[in-house]
């Protein structure tokens, strides 16, 4: 891991900690740190997405 993986990770377990002390509160998180933690969409197609949660076999079956 990198200097800033290991940075990102740390304040993503901060946030963690931070929400599950306080469920009813919303916890601020510093743009990239919610990247981190997959708050914003990617690139990908979300039926792309969809189908692979899904494990939708080629023939739908």
């Amino acid at each position: 891991m990198t200097k800033e993986t290991d940075y990102l990770a740390a304040a993503a377990r901060t946030v963690e900690m931070q929400a599950v002390d306080n469920p009813g509160i919303g916890i601020p998180a510093d743009p990239d740190v919610a990247d981190f933690m997959g708050a914003f969409p990617g690139d990908e197609d979300p039926a792309d997405i969809l189908e692979a949660q899904l494990e939708v076999e080629p023939d739908g079956i």
